[in-house]
């Protein structure tokens, strides 16, 4: 039997508001996080918790944030936008 791998959540707009209470009920919840955000800040250090920048109007900026995810967690299970 093989261990059930974390899920990962990726979410955009985490530095503050909805996207942010988000993104730690998730983290409480056992899950990845990909904390994406325009200027990116964060006290916690921790392996399932990852911060990075994200501009929604920027195409490159969304494609290195999802490269960078699935680089540190493997795969994308949900998308909070």
């Amino acid at each position: 039997m093989t261990q059930a791998q974390t899920q990962t959540v990726f979410i955009t707009g985490a530095s503050s508001g909805i996207g942010k209470a988000t993104a730690e009920l998730f983290f409480q919840r056992g899950w990845n996080v990909v904390a994406t955000m325009r200027t990116p800040k964060s006290a916690r250090n921790d392996p399932r918790w990852l911060v990075t920048r994200l501009d929604v109007t920027d195409a490159a900026s969304i494609q290195a944030a999802r490269d960078l995810a699935i680089a540190k967690f493997g795969q994308i299970d949900a998308l909070v936008n």
